[in-house]
């Protein structure tokens, strides 16, 4: 088959502007993704053809007349950025791998995923949301430590070790920042202190929840806050410690099971996906996010890690997650079959 791989690339040179955050592009891609991607896809025996979703995306798509689109696009501007690839696929009529629009933009919008979240009953941590720093006392019966985040980021964009917050004073500077550098309301949700799980997730038809990684913080020094910060995932992702299957008894394996499979299906995920999760002191699996387009680097990914201790191979990962896109458009299974 023809098949586009829509991204977006990491530029070589990094270049912000003032009024920008520092890690504007922390959710691109390195090249070295996009080229595992290209050369899994022609090693299945398709013809690949990379094309950055930019403002060109459209005339190349329209120009190149794919059978499908491998989704690792992230969307370059906007609270909704995610939903833009799959929106557009849908609007041109091209079938494509990955969740579709409504998900893209749900689960970017961490608040809106939080209220769904609670309205079916899926522990997550307790929240608010703060658009004015006047707001800043208003966070009820909170409980410290909190963490403060921007509400429609990923990639722990906005996370430092100052977003671990013990004061009213400390607060309201991460709120200002957050509103200042990312022009958007702060999430300020209590911090669960405890274990740090990622679980993925893939296929459909039953999907499949992959071994278990845990990521233990031990080893860093405490002034750069032991969590998954931005800084962590950019300098210091060698000193975290993997532990993939986790060590988890039974009863909490199944329980944190059946959450992510729960979450997998309200948010209306599809092929792939991964979420973030912290087990309390009593064993309560808090859904922190998800991320319907996991990090596919085949180096330092976690989803490509958890698949690997599964026995599943890069190349087949992208197969699987091919052949879940292809099993949606019947004309698609057709030509396969062919």
């Amino acid at each position: 088959m023809k098949i586009v791989l829509a991204f977006n690339k990491k530029p070589e040179e990094i270049i912000v502007e003032d009024d920008e955050p520092p890690d504007r592009y922390a959710e691109f891609d390195p090249p070295r993704t996009i080229e595992a991607i290209v050369q899994a896809l022609e090693s299945l025996g398709h013809k690949v053809f990379p094309v950055e979703a930019n403002e060109s995306f459209v005339e190349n798509l329209k120009e190149l007349s794919p059978d499908i689109v491998f989704n690792i696009g992230e969307g370059i501007r906007g609270e909704s950025r995610e939903s833009h690839v799959p929106a557009i696929l849908e609007w041109l009529g091209i079938p494509y791998t990955g969740s579709g629009p409504l998900t893209m933009a749900i689960t970017l919008d961490k608040p809106i995923t939080k209220q769904i979240f609670i309205a079916e009953h899926i522990p997550t941590p307790r929240y608010t949301v703060i658009s004015n720093l006047k707001e800043t006392q208003n966070i009820g019966d909170l409980r410290f430590p909190i963490i403060v985040k921007p509400s429609h980021e990923g990639s722990s964009m906005g996370l430092d070790s100052r977003s671990i917050v013990y004061s009213f004073k400390e607060l309201k500077e991460q709120i200002a920042k957050i509103i200042d550098l990312y022009r958007q309301p702060a999430l300020v949700e209590e911090f669960v202190e405890g274990r740090e799980l990622t679980v993925g997730i893939l296929g459909n038809a039953p999907p499949e929840v992959l071994p278990i990684k845990e990521l233990d913080f031990s080893s860093i020094p405490d002034e750069l806050g032991k969590f998954a910060s931005g800084i962590i995932k950019a300098k210091y992702w060698h000193l975290v410690k993997h532990y993939c299957p986790a060590s988890l008894t039974k009863s909490l394996y199944e329980k944190i099971c059946n959450i992510s499979l729960k979450v997998y299906r309200v948010l209306r995920c599809r092929d792939l996906a991964r979420l973030d999760i912290r087990v309390s002191k009593d064993e309560i699996p808090y859904v922190l996010e998800v991320n319907p387009l996991p990090d596919l680097d085949p180096k330092e990914g976690n989803f490509p890690s958890m698949a690997m201790v599964k026995g599943i191979s890069y190349k087949d990962l992208i197969a699987r997650i091919l052949k879940a896109g292809i099993s949606r458009y019947p004309a698609l299974l057709n030509k396969e079959g062919s």
